[in-house]
């Protein structure tokens, strides 16, 4: 293969264009990764690495395009605009999430979150990167014969209608659920299809993100999967609270005022250990069940910060144990013994 020798003068300004766009990104990549959605050190770090691999490969074979005539200057190009459409595209999205989006308080946690509008820019902002990057590529290789056959558009809409079933509805249900508003960021949701009971944090086009209330680890749902599911939306209720209930079955033979003093101790004790009760609404406390063995009573109470659920019932929970050792009262069901034919039968 034969090498040309050539020096700066002739560099044409088209290659000053490409070489400087290298360097441009090969300097400025850290901020550019840095400006990544949900990053960490580890995976800055792995990103930052992978950029600049690439762009010193794409510079190199640009480099060599310059001596030895052959494919690495296509090669370089190709690699180059599908580089910058990735990068442009991205970080137009960040400005649309800080300019569409909204930033929430959950958990104790800030989460720069989706919404409807935002979501709507970004697939628009995707589509033209990927359709310009597309017919810039096809103008580099010289198969601009291939626009005028409508070849490669019609390779597109295969493409796009063979994968429809894998991406499309994810989206759709991820655009309605993000337009409802139901499942915002910060909502106390319980799917019982799914064994969940958890926090929204964020919905994106193809998934829901939820914190599990009891594990703290972060679950993801596809918006299909959600959509198709029966929901209780715990937050979206009365000012003064979320009601919750804790049942404890209680032996016959003992008088009801006695009980009510024992789960009205129970409440008030819990309401100076934690403030996620609201101490101001006073406890329900009811007879749900008279069953064969016990009674079953329940115990009504507010919750202010729904976040501390799980906590607020095994705190009153424990506090009942404790203050049922001092009324001499037992939290355990009685066995229930009947003769049937001089047989003792439990």
């Amino acid at each position: 293969m034969p090498i040309t020798i050539i020096g700066l003068d002739d560099f044409s300004t088209f290659d000053y264009t490409v070489l400087s766009i290298n360097l441009l990104l090969f300097l400025f990549s850290k901020p550019i990764v840095q400006g990544f959605k949900r990053n960490d050190k580890k995976s800055i770090s792995s990103k930052l690495y992978a950029l600049r691999a690439i762009n010193v490969i794409l510079f190199l074979l640009y480099i060599e395009a310059l001596f030895i005539p052959g494919w690495s200057k296509q090669i370089s190009l190709t690699g180059l605009t599908f580089l910058v459409a990735f990068v442009f595209s991205h970080l137009l999205h960040i400005f649309i999430l800080k300019k569409f989006g909204r930033e929430k308080e959950i958990d104790g946690v800030n989460y720069h979150n989706e919404t409807y509008q935002s979501e709507i820019f970004s697939l628009l902002i995707t589509l033209i990167a990927v359709i310009a990057s597309i017919v810039i590529v096809i103008n580099i290789w010289g198969m601009n014969d291939w626009l005028k056959a409508t070849s490669v558009l019609g390779i597109l809409a295969i493409l796009i209608f063979s994968t429809k079933d894998v991406w499309i509805p994810d989206n759709i249900s991820g655009l309605i659920i993000l337009y409802n508003s139901d499942i915002e960021p910060g909502a106390l949701v319980k799917i019982d299809e799914q064994k969940l009971l958890a926090i929204a944090v964020q919905t994106t086009l193809t998934r829901t993100t939820f914190r599990d209330l009891k594990t703290r680890h972060l679950i993801v749902l596809p918006n299909t999967v959600i959509r198709n599911s029966k929901i209780e939306i715990l937050s979206k209720g009365p000012a003064s609270g979320l009601i919750q209930f804790v049942h404890f079955n209680i032996s016959y033979g003992i008088s009801a005022a006695k009980i009510d003093l024992l789960l009205k101790t129970i409440w008030e004790k819990a309401c100076v250990e934690s403030n996620a009760l609201n101490s101001e609404r006073e406890p329900e406390i009811s007879i749900v069940e008279t069953g064969d063995h016990a009674v079953n009573w329940r115990l009504g109470y507010k919750l202010k910060n729904l976040f501390q659920m799980l906590e607020v019932e095994c705190l009153i929970k424990r506090i009942a144990y404790e203050v049922a050792e001092e009324h001499k009262i037992e939290l355990q069901t009685p066995l229930t013994h009947s003769l049937i034919d001089n047989k003792a039968v439990v």
